[in-house]
């Protein structure tokens, strides 16, 4: 298995800091998300990120996370949908041309706060038609991720993202073990038992009863769900998608790199 965190734990830092802790904190890899600031709002110069990884080069390939944060492409808004889904073909172009492993992509939701419709599921598949164009031409294996539960989210039980991967024979599966968590052990199962086989990354943080996406040690959980992963023999990615501010006081940089080493210290023990 090859252990990675989310560049979005270095919210703050500039890229070389991202890429230099990468090496400094025992990962073996990194999920760089495209919105990490000192990239996306300096232009998204891959020149840059390339720079970056020959001077910090990785033991296991980069993974990359489409934008999600301002984007939603299942709105209701017709220019909101086409620019959410232009920049998840403009991720998969990047990914590609960086040589990434993994793509990972989200579903979207829908725009109110109501379960979603048909609609929003012919919505899903219209991104997904899009995405099938390029999907034969990368070399990236794209990724869609289970979303966690709440009203108007797609794709947070087993049952739907089963049917995604049946329908689309390219498709692979991103992992979010807290956003399962939240519906309970018998759906993290589940999860494991229909979508494994399509299982390319795991984003792996705590899901406790106030925080999601916290400190793996202090999470009852997440042991046994390591140990279920050994002993199925799962052996790609696992992302450590951890939030810098629900963790109990705010951290430097090299508090950071400190804190994430010690979580990747305690889940090799596991692994």
């Amino acid at each position: 298995m090859d252990i990675s965190f989310s560049s979005m734990f270095f919210h703050d830092a500039t890229l070389e800091d991202v890429f230099r802790a990468t090496g400094a904190s025992g990962a073996d890899t990194l999920e760089f998300w495209l919105e990490t600031p000192d990239f996306w709002l300096k232009g998204l110069q891959i020149s840059d990120l390339k720079r970056w990884m020959i001077q910090y080069p990785t033991r296991a390939p980069l993974s990359i996370h489409a934008p999600v944060l301002d984007l939603n492409p299942c709105s209701i808004n017709p220019d909101v949908r086409e620019v959410s889904i232009r920049w998840i073909l403009r991720s998969i172009e990047l990914a590609d041309r960086m040589g990434a492993s993994v793509c990972t992509i989200h579903p979207g939701r829908r725009t109110a706060k109501r379960p979603p419709s048909i609609t929003d599921y012919q919505r899903l598949g219209h991104m997904l038609d899009c995405i099938e164009s390029v999907a034969d031409e990368v070399r990236v294996k794209i990724a869609i991720e289970n979303m966690e539960p709440a009203v108007n989210a797609l794709l947070t039980t087993p049952e739907e993202v089963i049917k995604i991967l049946d329908e689309r024979s390219w498709l692979c599966f991103t992992f979010d073990f807290a956003h399962a968590a939240k519906s309970g052990p018998d759906i993290i199962s589940s999860f494991l038992a229909c979508g494994r086989e399509r299982m390319v990354n795991i984003h792996l943080s705590g899901a406790g009863t106030r925080h999601m996406h916290g400190s793996i040690r202090y999470d009852q959980n997440v042991e046994s769900f390591l140990t279920s992963l050994r002993d199925w023999g799962y052996n790609g990615q696992i992302t450590l998608e951890i939030n810098d501010l629900v963790l109990p006081q705010e951290l430097s940089y090299s508090q950071k790199i400190s804190f994430m080493n010690q979580e990747i210290a305690w889940l090799k023990k596991i692994i």
